[in-house]
């Protein structure tokens, strides 16, 4: 968690919002990807939820705005920028490989849940590194957000199975 518990509110806000405009593209991928129906349905929830979720943070920024622009920005931008890496989500190679094959979407949904659980350990960390009230209420909403998705894909994923 190096670093985390030096980021303000908005900073760890600021982040919040790259991370579901990644979350929006990967789940759009997917959606337009997906071969059942479920697995689109599912998808494109997923993504109009992190467009949701994104609403949300912009509506708190100014909550946490205050003098809080970023003093170490040459720490905080290469933060930022690993959320478009494959470190919570797969590689862009590794999604086309596995929409390629014939059970892609249950393939998908288990990248999908690794990704929303990736994403819940992080923040539930986080919170718990955050230097400032904000932070920790901004991390701890954050990944109860993750966590609801995690066992919304899972519950699916067993109706998928069920079939």
């Amino acid at each position: 968690m190096t670093g985390l518990e030096d980021f303000s509110g908005f900073e760890v806000i600021r982040a919040a919002m790259e991370v579901e405009k990644q979350g929006h593209r990967f789940y759009s991928t997917m959606s337009g990807k997906a071969k059942s129906q479920l697995a689109k349905e599912i998808f494109t929830w997923l993504a109009q939820d992190e467009i949701g979720h994104l609403k949300t943070l912009e509506d708190l920024a100014p909550k946490y705005q205050e003098g809080a622009f970023w003093d170490q920005e040459d720490v905080f931008l290469p933060y930022l920028r690993r959320f478009s890496a494959s470190e919570i989500f797969p590689s862009a190679q590794r999604l086309e490989e596995v929409l390629q094959k014939k059970d892609s979407d249950l393939e998908a949904l288990d990248l999908a849940i690794e990704a929303e659980e990736r994403f819940a350990e992080y923040f539930h960390k986080a919170a718990a590194h955050a230097r400032t009230d904000e932070g920790k209420e901004a991390f701890s909403w954050l990944a109860g957000e993750e966590d609801r998705h995690a066992r919304v894909l899972k519950e699916r994923k067993k109706k998928i199975l069920s079939k």
